[in-house]
């Protein structure tokens, strides 16, 4: 089976997202799951590790003679290969293919993108007649809730975690991801009330996912502008109870920015991290990046949404 996601075609042996056409064409990366339980022996040294907020290890980063191995803990290993053509998924017995299929669409997906030579900024986007607007922020910041605010406003979702960028000409474009949002029962219940199906995104969390049809997705196949990046702020950082503050960053903080939302597979790859660097020079020289402060209340999502468009209709840049 053929997908067209993030701007590249990926052939799966297993079910990836039942809303994106098949497509019959050369696969840019193969997906291929084993059938019998296996793991790689632990390698003599990882990297790079990366902890849960309570400090349980949640992944471990290990480099092999023909590519990478991400071990998430109790969950599975991937192997990449180093070429970025191929993914082998390893599953620990017991795991359902739900939770496999969120790791590879989520988290491993897009480090194969930085590795492909490509850019991916951990973000959420929506598509709005200005182009692509995407939010930023730390896990729990709201960049899913916010989307889904446009989104249920009947604006398209270009992508709930993942944000694939290319460059063309003067301009940065963004790719959709696919047709997923993943959202904690009050932002769901809030914003769609029980209109809307929805499915657990994995056994380990207690988020849904949105359903959304491929009718709701029509004009996401070519590539859109990237408008302008909202960073979130964090909670310490408003500065009243009700207020909604929208302010341009400067340039070094713009950088910044990008820097800690953007996918990276190897931090000790100096070639591969000049590349990304140099890339994010590139777009915010063409993206206008916002900090946005906004109180926790799902009660004031809507005005978030109108200061947003506010901010987007009054700007020329």
């Amino acid at each position: 089976m053929c997908y067209r996601l993030y701007g590249i075609t990926i052939s799966s042996d297993r079910l990836l997202s039942r809303n994106v056409p098949f497509r019959k064409s050369k696969p840019d990366l193969w997906i291929r799951h084993l059938s019998k339980q296996k793991a790689f022996a632990t390698p003599p040294d990882w990297f790079m590790h990366w902890h849960l907020p309570g400090g349980e290890l949640w992944l471990s980063f290990a480099k092999l003679h023909e590519g990478y191995l991400l071990r998430f803990e109790k969950l599975s290993d991937f192997f990449i290969h180093k070429s970025g053509k191929e993914i082998v998924c390893m599953p620990k017995l017991g795991v359902p293919s739900n939770t496999i299929r969120h790791l590879l669409l989520d988290q491993v997906i897009p480090l194969v993108i930085n590795l492909k030579g490509r850019e991916a900024l951990h973000a959420s986007a929506v598509l709005t007649p200005y182009g692509i607007i995407g939010f930023s922020g730390p896990a729990g910041s709201g960049k899913s809730t916010i989307a889904g605010c446009f989104f249920a406003a009947g604006y398209p979702l270009i992508s709930d975690d993942c944000l694939a960028l290319i460059e063309r000409g003067a301009s940065t474009y963004g790719m959709a991801a696919y047709p997923g949002l993943r959202l904690w029962g009050d932002s769901f219940k809030w914003l769609f009330g029980n209109g809307r199906p929805n499915k657990p995104v994995a056994h380990y969390t207690d988020k849904q996912q949105v359903h959304i049809t491929i009718k709701e997705r029509p004009i996401l196949a070519k590539p859109q502008v990237l408008k302008r990046l909202y960073a979130i702020a964090e909670p310490s950082e408003i500065n009243g109870e009700n207020d909604i503050c929208i302010e341009p960053l400067s340039g070094r903080e713009s950088f910044m920015a990008l820097v800690r939302c953007a996918f990276r597979l190897d931090i000790t790859d100096t070639n591969m991290l000049k590349r990304q660097f140099h890339f994010l020079e590139k777009v915010i020289s063409t993206v206008s990046i916002r900090k946005l402060s906004f109180p926790r209340n799902l009660n004031l999502l809507h005005f978030v949404r109108e200061a947003i468009l506010e901010d987007l209709r009054n700007s020329g840049n």
